[in-house]
């Protein structure tokens, strides 16, 4: 049995434990726990993995904030500065269509679209109340300090897709 001893190893490793299972419901600050403070843009996550930490945390929202903080980690230096600051991006979120980010009970995920540097999901959120459709519009950075990183450009709200339940 070979011992993979690189720090790139061991990222790639611990990358996939983490997304081979669901995030467990733990909330203390673990690398397991989708408000965890260690969240943040790697090289090593695929555009797949940004939606579905993004996602997640948004679910796991608390009363500090920190789902949406999470989310707000991985927007793209342009989306930040069109969104942003983060009390403003909370605002958004909680208010308006993108609010059944935080209380939808259960998601259906398209398959991701690549085309160089550029990738596309969509995904289907089931509430209570209704069920909604979302595109994520991801981009690999080439700057500094996320050069190499999948970050969200964007996310599309089709309204038109929405339908009570």
């Amino acid at each position: 049995m070979r011992i993979l001893a690189s720090s790139r190893a061991r990222t790639l490793i611990t990358a996939a434990l983490l997304f081979a299972a669901p995030f467990t419901p733990a909330d203390d600050g673990t690398a397991t726990s989708p408000l965890s403070a260690s969240l943040r843009p790697s090289a090593h996550l695929a555009p797949e993995d940004v939606v579905r930490i993004q996602l997640e945390a948004l679910r796991k929202n608390d009363g500090e904030d920190r789902g949406i903080a999470v989310a707000f980690r991985f927007a793209s230096p342009a989306n930040k500065r069109s969104t942003g600051p983060l009390p403003r991006f909370i605002s958004m979120i909680r208010n308006g269509p993108y609010s059944l980010m935080l209380a939808y009970r259960k998601i259906l995920y398209a398959p991701v679209r690549v085309e160089g540097d550029t990738a596309m999901q969509r995904v289907t959120l089931i509430g209570k109340e209704r069920v909604a459709d979302f595109v994520f519009l991801l981009g690999r950075q080439r700057s500094a300090p996320c050069r190499g990183c999948w970050m969200t450009e964007a996310v599309l709200n089709l309204p038109a897709a929405e339908q009570a339940v």
